[in-house]
């Protein structure tokens, strides 16, 4: 195939690249920032899940959505095949690209290895896979061998060729190269420091902190949490099974460490349809009985200490509740009596009315002197929100 059959055939490519790249930004887009959107066409499941992996921390790179850089990557490609009839018409700086076929066999390899790295954060940190993206990388793959020229040379002879271009291109343009240069790194810092293009990034980042730790550092036992004659009134609602509530529940033992003049009360709303007739979908499993575990607890003393290790344990055993009880010394048969009492389970059915009494439709959900706030907060919030109903700093 002659070369400008291969460069028309690289354009093709590089044409639906550029649109599945600009199908990522949209739903980038919307699975960060457009709260009403309805789920991707492509989040099939809980695995393959395009929405999933935009909201991840791995969906940038220096603050800038990856979808953005396969934008100006296939615009790239694109702009390179037709730097030759731009050559022929005007005289530019544009000359340094004396082999362009050739930069994109090198551009088109280099793609497709950061591709295969994203691949693997996919499956194995991530645990989901995007469909589109997968399209990309092998689109990616494509250009690099339809570009290579594999009977004079091959890869090795892109490779040598692109770097003694680019090697020459500085020297004849140096100061130019230098300005361009400066303005990217400088563009980048800006983005990855202020996070203008990935607001939700500093937001994960703020609380990854809490994210790391697998049991809570914090954590306080007893059934008292902060000061019991604290002005300020906080009521955290929550569920067991709830992993932002464990961020919660974290953050709530730090504050009080932190700071006097809190009181902390917990109202169990478990999204558990085996106990809250106000579930019409199963949301989180065994989240029922996990409070009536911590209502049992609380029967002798360890309502917090016992809570912690409830929301830091992923399958909650047999083995594990005897952990927790020989870990409090918790007298183990009333232990196990409280768990199925009527009147636990009046306790946790009297918790899920006050709650619905508040109008709670979602966890976690803290009340500040009775002001409402929905969702996992950053520690600096919560520390923002405390200090201005009355909290004072530990010194």
């Amino acid at each position: 195939m002659n070369i400008t059959k291969r460069m028309w055939l690289i354009r093709i490519i590089a044409l639906i690249g550029l649109g599945l790249s600009i199908e990522l930004a949209i739903i980038y887009f919307r699975a960060n920032f457009d709260e009403s959107a309805l789920y991707s066409f492509c989040s099939i499941n809980s695995y393959i899940d395009c929405d999933g992996v935009a909201k991840s921390s791995y969906s940038q790179f220096a603050g800038i959505p990856l979808a953005w850089w396969g934008i100006f990557f296939y615009l790239f490609v694109l702009f390179m095949s037709f730097v030759d009839k731009i050559n022929s018409k005007i005289k530019t700086p544009l000359i340094v690209f004396k082999n362009p076929i050739k930069y994109i066999s090198v551009l088109g390899l280099i793609s497709f290895c950061i591709s295969m790295t994203l691949a693997g954060i996919s499956l194995f940190k991530i645990e989901k896979i995007c469909i589109l993206c997968l399209a990309t990388y092998f689109l990616d793959l494509a250009i690099s061998l339809i570009a290579t020229d594999f009977k004079n040379g091959g890869f090795y002879d892109s490779i040598k060729t692109s770097f003694t271009d680019f090697i020459a291109g500085v020297k004849q343009y140096t100061i130019l190269f230098t300005i361009c240069l400066i303005a990217a790194v400088g563009f980048l810092a800006y983005t990855d420091i202020t996070y203008v293009f990935t607001p939700h990034l500093k937001f994960a980042r703020k609380i990854s902190k809490f994210t790391k730790h697998k049991h809570n550092p914090y954590s306080i036992s007893g059934n008292e949490l902060g000061d019991k004659n604290g002005k300020v009134k906080v009521i955290l609602i929550s569920d067991f099974v709830c992993p932002m509530c464990r961020i919660t529940n974290m953050m709530l033992h730090k504050a009080v460490k932190d700071y006097s003049n809190i009181y902390i009360e917990h109202y169990n709303y478990p999204l558990d349809k085996e106990c809250n007739k106000d579930i019409a979908v199963q949301f989180h499993k065994g989240a029922c009985m996990r409070s009536r575990i911590a209502i049992a607890a609380k029967n002798q003393g360890h309502y917090w200490g016992v809570a912690s290790m409830l929301y830091d344990s992923e399958e909650l055993k047999t083995k594990e509740i005897i952990k927790m009880a020989r870990k409090f010394n918790i007298d183990n048969p009333k232990f196990w009596y409280d768990m199925i009492s009527n009147e636990t389970e009046a306790e946790l059915q009297e918790d899920i009315e006050k709650c619905r009494k508040l109008g709670i439709n979602a966890t976690p959900t803290i009340f500040v002197n009775g002001d409402k706030y929905v969702g996992l907060k950053a520690y600096d919030t919560l520390e923002e929100i405390f200090v201005k109903y009355g909290a004072v700093k530990r010194k």
